[in-house]
This record gives C-alpha cells, structure tokens and sequence, in this order.
C-alpha cells in the first residue's frame, strides 16, 4: 500500500501514481501490506492479528494499526 507523503491519504492500489486525495505525485512505498497493532508489548501483536484496512486503533490496547501511521 502507497501512502501520500503531503496530505496522508492511503492508496490500496500499488500502481497508483498519484494520491486520489490532494492529487500530489509524492506517493511512498514504506507502509506495510498487513494491518496489525503496533504496540509491541499487545496480545494482538504477538499473535500477528491482522485488523481489517480500515482499522485505525487496536481494539484491544488503543494503539495505533500499522495502516494509522
């Protein structure tokens, strides 16, 4: 997943050129392709629990997802 480096906006498409949001061309490749808590110390992280793409907050601790940075 492409994430825009201006305005934030996700892109779910990996040949996406440009962010569908704000319209910048300043795309990046770095936001990891499963959604899991963040917070390394969470039951749900060590099991690897993957949330839905829309998923911003762990259910379990409230620390952010992967796909919320």
């Amino acid at each position: 997943m492409n994430k825009c480096k201006d305005c934030g906006s996700p892109s779910y498409r990996v040949e996406s050129k440009f962010c569908s949001k704000c319209g910048s061309q300043n795309l990046q490749a770095d936001t990891p392709n499963i959604n899991t808590c963040t917070n390394s110390d969470c039951s749900y992280n060590k099991t690897q629990f993957i949330y839905p793409d829309d998923a911003r907050f762990c259910d379990i601790c409230g620390s952010k997802t992967a796909f919320a940075l």
